[in-house]
C-alpha cells in the first residue's frame, strides 16, 4: 500500500476531524438552546488486513461517529413563564406534532416523540406547545376528586372559558371545644322552646289542690281501720294503703301525721311493679302543710291522678278531707319543666342564645348556581354527663318573634372524660337541608374525622377552630396556568379557586443514548433505545427551563485539538505527495 495507503489514511483522518469539528460547531451553536444535549465525537480505529503477524500490521485508518450526551443534566434556570417546565434528573416529556386544522381544531400525527425542551406556552386554543412546535401530552385530572383519570396521556387542552360553579357538599371542620365553656351549660328552661335535640323533662313538682292543709288521719273513723286510695303516674296506677302500723311518730294511737304518711306512701310507690315514677314530699312555702306529689318521668304531658277507693270504707269524705282532695279525687296535670327539643332557637330568644353559646366561626358556601351563602355556626354545651354539645347554624338573619333564627344540626356530639369524641362514630354529622335566609344549599356533611374534634381545657373557655374549609366555589374566568413539582398543571380562576387539570408524566428509555435526534430538540425511539417506560415519580420545576449541557470552554479546547489533528493529517498528505514526486523523478 505504502504512500497510497498513507494518503488514504490521512484523508480518512481529515474526514474524521472534519466530522468532529462539525459536532463541535453544532454544540457551540446550540449553547443557548433549551435542553440541548451536546453531541461528542468518538473515534474508532480501522485495522487494515496487511500483514499476517501483529508485528507486520499498521496502525490502520480511522472512523468517527457521534455519541449523544443525553443523560447529562443541563443547568436549571428560572423564567417568568409559569407553564415552562424543567426536568430534574431522568425523563422526557411525551409530545406530538400538529398536522393541520379541521374546522378550527388542531389535528395531530398520532406518533409520540419525546423531548426535554420544556419551554411550553399556551396557544389561543389552550394547547401547551414548545418552541420546537411540539404539543404536550398529559393525563387529565378529575377536578372533583383531584385524581388522574387513568394512566394514558393525551394532548392536553386547557379550557379558556368560565369555570362552572361547584356546589358545596362537605365542610371540613377541626376544632377544640373547651371542657369548661365560659358561658356554662345551655339552660334549656330559659328558652321559649327548648332549642336542643334532647327529650322532654317532666315537671319537677305537682301539688294536689284541695283543703288548706293535710289533716292527721284518724283511723278510728274508718270501719276497717285503714285508708286506701290510688296514685297514678298516667300509666301505672298504684293502690296506697295507710293503716295503724304506719303511725310511728303520730300524736296519738290510730293517727298518722303527714311525715309518717309521706314515708308510707313513698315506700308503697317504690315497691310497686313496675315502680311508680311518682313520689310524695312535704310542701314548702305556699304549699306548706300539703303533700306535694312529684313525677320524675320524662314523658310529655305527664299526669298525676289521685283518687279515693270508695269501696274500702264508709267514711270516704273524711279520708278525702284528711288527704286534701275532694271525694271525687283530683287529677294534677304535671306541666313539663322542659318540652321535647325543637332543634331551633326562636328569634325572641336570640339574645339569650348568644349569651349561652360559643362562636364556632363562619365560612362561605355555594349553591349549585354559584350563589355564595354565609354560614354562621355556634356551639352550645347541653350536658355534663356525658359531656354533650349541639352545633347550630344561623338559618335566618331576619326572623322575628317565634320564628326560628338558629337551627340545631340535630346530632349530639359527645366526648369522654379524656376529651376524645365518642359520638358520632362516623366522624361527621349531616345537615339534610341546610338553608340560610331562604337560599338552599341542600345536604351538607360536616366532617370532623375521628380526631379532628376534641374537648380539652382552654383558659379562654372559647372554641378554637384550626381547620374550616368547604368544597364548593362560584364560577370564574381563567387567570393563569402553572405547574407544580409533581408535574400537575393547575389553572387559577378569578374566583380564587385553583383546579388541577392534568398530570404531566415523564418517560425513560433503557438505551436513551440510542434515541434518534429530530428537529426541535425531540427524539424518537429506536430498536436500540427500547420502548418508553412511564416513570413512577417525577420531579419537574415549573416556571423554569433546563439549559444546554454544552460547555463552551470544553468545546473550544476540543476545537483546538481537532484543528491540530486536522492540520497534521493535511501535512501527511503534503508529505506523501512530495514523496510521490521524488519517486516520479527517479524514473526520469
Amino acid at each position: 500500500m505504502g504512500l497510497f495507503g498513507a494518503m488514504t489514511t490521512a484523508v480518512a483522518g481529515l474526514q474524521a476531524q472534519s466530522y468532529a469539528l462539525e459536532n463541535i460547531s453544532g454544540n457551540i451553536a446550540n449553547s443557548q438552546t433549551t435542553a440541548f444535549k451536546r453531541t461528542d465525537t468518538t473515534f474508532m480505529d480501522m485495522v487494515t488486513s496487511v500483514g499476517s503477524l501483529p508485528s507486520q500490521q499498521t496502525s490502520g485508518s480511522v472512523s468517527a461517529f457521534s455519541q449523544l450526551m443525553i443523560s447529562k443534566q443541563g443547568p436549571v434556570n428560572a423564567t417568568s413563564v409559569p407553564t415552562n417546565m424543567a426536568i430534574n434528573g431522568d425523563g422526557f416529556f411525551q409530545v406530538q406534532q400538529k398536522t393541520g386544522e379541521v374546522d378550527g381544531a388542531e389535528t395531530f400525527t398520532g406518533v409520540d416523540v419525546y423531548t426535554r425542551s420544556g419551554d411550553f406556552t399556551m396557544d389561543k386554543q389552550g394547547y401547551l406547545v414548545n418552541g420546537g412546535g411540539y404539543y404536550l401530552k398529559a393525563i387529565p385530572i378529575d377536578p372533583r376528586t383531584g385524581n388522574p383519570t387513568g394512566s394514558t396521556a393525551s394532548v392536553i387542552q386547557i379550557s379558556t372559558g368560565y369555570l362552572k360553579a361547584n356546589p358545596s357538599t362537605a365542610i371540613t371542620y377541626e376544632a377544640n371545644l373547651p371542657a369548661t365553656p365560659s358561658v356554662g351549660l345551655l339552660q334549656r328552661s330559659s328558652f321559649s322552646a327548648d332549642p336542643t335535640n334532647q327529650p322532654a323533662v317532666a315537671a319537677t313538682s305537682a301539688t294536689v289542690t284541695g283543703s288548706a292543709s293535710y289533716n292527721d288521719i284518724n283511723l278510728s273513723t274508718n270501719a276497717d281501720n285503714r285508708y286506701s286510695f290510688i296514685v297514678s303516674d298516667g300509666t301505672n296506677p298504684v293502690t296506697v294503703t295507710l293503716q295503724p302500723s304506719d303511725d310511728v311518730t303520730g300524736p296519738g294511737t290510730g293517727k298518722i301525721n303527714m311525715a309518717d304518711a309521706i314515708t308510707a306512701i313513698n315506700t308503697q310507690l317504690a315497691a310497686a311493679t313496675p315502680a311508680s315514677t311518682v313520689t310524695a314530699s312535704a310542701g314548702t312555702g305556699a304549699d306548706a302543710g300539703k303533700i306535694v306529689f312529684t313525677d320524675s318521668g320524662t314523658g310529655v304531658g305527664s299526669t298525676i291522678t289521685i283518687s279515693s277507693e270508695a269501696a274500702t270504707g264508709t267514711n270516704v269524705a273524711a279520708m278525702a278531707t284528711d288527704l286534701g282532695f275532694s271525694t271525687s279525687g283530683v287529677t294534677v296535670n304535671g306541666t313539663n319543666a322542659l318540652n321535647a327539643g325543637t332543634n331551633g332557637v326562636e328569634a325572641q330568644d336570640n339574645s339569650n342564645f348568644l349569651q349561652q353559646s360559643l362562636s364556632g366561626s363562619s365560612l362561605t358556601c355555594y349553591t349549585a348556581g354559584g350563589t355564595p351563602v354565609d354560614v354562621q355556626m355556634r356551639w352550645a354545651k347541653v350536658s355534663n354527663s356525658p359531656s354533650t354539645w349541639n352545633l347550630f347554624y344561623q338559618s335566618s338573619t331576619t326572623a322575628t318573634g317565634a320564628a326560628t333564627m338558629w337551627t340545631n344540626t340535630g346530632t349530639s356530639v359527645v366526648f369522654n372524660a379524656g376529651g376524645v369524641m365518642t359520638s358520632p362514630t362516623s366522624g361527621k354529622l349531616s345537615i339534610p337541608n341546610l338553608a340560610v335566609d331562604g337560599t338552599t344549599l341542600g345536604s351538607i356533611d360536616v366532617k370532623f374525622g375521628t380526631s379532628g374534634l376534641t374537648q380539652y381545657d382552654s383558659s379562654s373557655g372559647s372554641v378554637n377552630v384550626s381547620t374550616l374549609t368547604q368544597d364548593g366555589y362560584t364560577s370564574g374566568s381563567l387567570t393563569s396556568v402553572g405547574v407544580d413539582e409533581q408535574g400537575r398543571i393547575t389553572a387559577a380562576y378569578s374566583n380564587g379557586v385553583q383546579v388541577a387539570i392534568a398530570a404531566v408524566p415523564l418517560y425513560k428509555f433503557n438505551g436513551e443514548s440510542a434515541l434518534k435526534k429530530l428537529n426541535g430538540g425531540a427524539y424518537s425511539p429506536t430498536d436500540l433505545s427500547g420502548s418508553p417506560v412511564q416513570m413512577a415519580t417525577t420531579s419537574i420545576t415549573g416556571g423554569a427551563l433546563e439549559g444546554s449541557n454544552t460547555d463552551i470552554a470544553d468545546e473550544f479546547s476540543k476545537m483546538i485539538v481537532t484543528q491540530q489533528a486536522y492540520s497534521a493529517n493535511s501535512k501527511i498528505i503534503t508529505t506523501a505527495n512530495s514523496m510521490m514526486q521524488d519517486v516520479m523523478n527517479i524514473i526520469r
